[in-house]
């Protein structure tokens, strides 16, 4: 990957980087289909979409494909959807996130947003790769703060 790097060139504008995180089940590719079709649409900018899933036992690859919940987002000319898996990395990212979200700003991209495997309050190294995380909750939970 870093060689990969070395040999792309880097862009002057960094792109915008937004890390969606939340319980397995809040909506937030849901959210991200809908966000991203603005920013490729309405916005005219370039997407990548990295969607970080649990890992199969078997073949240690993607088992959940996030990006079949983005049907129309995955469709779109300027957008990117990859779905990447963990590979028993904790945190809800996988261990070259960061890399592969420098790459996707060296391409071209505007905006990368980073979906993390289902969380729960521990798994914080989004924060490390984006520059503000969205917190994803469904209607009804949590307490009344």
């Amino acid at each position: 990957m870093k060689e990969l790097l070395t040999k792309t060139p880097e862009r002057r504008n960094r792109a915008m980087r937004i890390g969606i995180c939340g319980a397995p089940g809040a909506g937030k590719s849901s959210l991200i289909e809908k966000l991203g079709l603005r920013i490729v649409a309405e916005e005219q900018k370039k997407l990548a979409v990295l969607a970080i899933d649990p890992s199969s036992q078997r073949t240690g690859g993607s088992i959940l494909g996030d990006k079949t919940r983005m049907d129309h987002l995955s469709q779109e000319r300027d957008a990117f959807v990859r779905p990447s898996p963990t590979k028993g990395i904790l945190g809800g990212v996988a261990l070259n996130t960061g890399e592969v979200q420098l790459l996707c700003e060296h391409a071209g991209f505007d905006a990368v947003i980073i979906e993390t495997v289902g969380v729960g309050q521990s798994e914080i190294e989004i924060d490390h790769v984006v520059d503000f995380v969205v917190y994803v909750v469904p209607p009804g939970s949590g307490d009344g703060l």
